[in-house]
């Protein structure tokens, strides 16, 4: 007795990413309505870009105009390209996506250019408005020169607030240093971390004029 095989009921609709966002909801939208309880599922193809709809065809029912016109959705600040979307997740398009595909191509260029030790530059000339482009590859091994010149900004920064904080600090040992032979008061002290600061090469800004010493 032969067993028949069994009877499939469902169809994979694939759509190519990636979509935008509004779009790709869209269609997920309408087809919900014509076919209820449909599902997103993996897509096991590692070199193809897709979002999979598994429907059930038996369940297939009409969706009027009206109806499918309300279920648009329309972009909005929050808009982004989708590339996948299913059980395992989303995936949008992102600088490191772009990047993480573009990598063969890199390494590439490396390879066909071993003269180049860091790094490789290319010229793009946009074909509509013949607008130029350089199209950079850099290969770091340790820190990038945007990550050291951030260091040494950190590192000036820290540097400067230690000399104010110095410069602070003998201003007011001045200020509190008895004077010989001066009024030991608020102004005096000034005048004499004043001089101190000329003395020292300090910067200092005297926002009114000196009318001379007392």
């Amino acid at each position: 007795m032969t067993v028949p095989a069994p009877v499939t009921t469902t169809t994979d609709i694939k759509v190519a990413t990636p979509l935008k966002s509004s779009v790709l909801l869209t269609l997920g939208n309408l087809i919900d309505a014509a076919w209820p309880g449909s599902q997103l599922v993996t897509n096991e193809d590692p070199y193809t870009k897709q979002v999979i709809f598994r429907v059930d065809h038996s369940a297939r029912v009409d969706v009027d105009d009206t109806a499918a016109a309300d279920m648009l959705v329309e972009p909005d600040e929050f808009e982004v390209d989708i590339v996948s979307l299913g059980p395992e997740g989303v995936k949008t398009l992102t600088p490191e996506f772009i990047g993480a595909n573009f990598l063969p191509v890199i390494k590439q260029a490396f390879e066909q250019n071993p003269e180049a030790e860091n790094y490789l530059e290319f010229t793009l000339i946009d074909k509509e408005d013949h607008q130029r482009y350089l199209l950079t590859f850099c290969r770091s091994a340790q820190q990038t020169p945007h990550e050291l010149r951030m260091l040494a900004e950190q590192e000036l920064t820290e540097a400067r607030g230690k000399i104010h904080r110095e410069y602070a600090a003998a201003i007011y040992a001045l200020l509190g240093h008895p004077r010989g032979g001066r009024p030991d008061n608020y102004e005096d002290g000034v005048k004499a971390a004043l001089d101190a600061v000329r003395q020292l090469g300090f910067p200092y800004s005297d926002a009114e004029s000196s009318d001379g010493e007392d």
